[in-house]
């Protein structure tokens, strides 16, 4: 009886914690005007990149993708 009260109360700590670490980001994302000037703007062409694989061949943007296109990913964070 004990262990599942403890479950019970540690589940809920950790429901609270989840929902104030999402208030929080949102509070602190909310001023749209200081992420809107950073790196690439929504729906603009991805730049030429390129870099040297583990195996010490250089690879860009054409060599990565197949014959299904590739899913290249930006991520527009504001804080490193």
């Amino acid at each position: 009886m004990q262990s599942k009260k403890i479950s019970w109360i540690v589940a809920i700590r950790r429901t609270l914690f989840a929902t104030a670490l999402a208030v929080l980001s949102h509070v602190a994302y909310a001023d749209s005007d200081y992420a809107a000037e950073w790196g690439p703007s929504v729906g603009s062409m991805a730049p030429m990149l390129s870099a040297v694989d583990q195996d010490g061949n250089r690879r860009d943007m054409s060599s990565l993708s197949g014959s299904e296109g590739l899913l290249f990913i930006f991520n527009r964070s504001v804080d490193w």
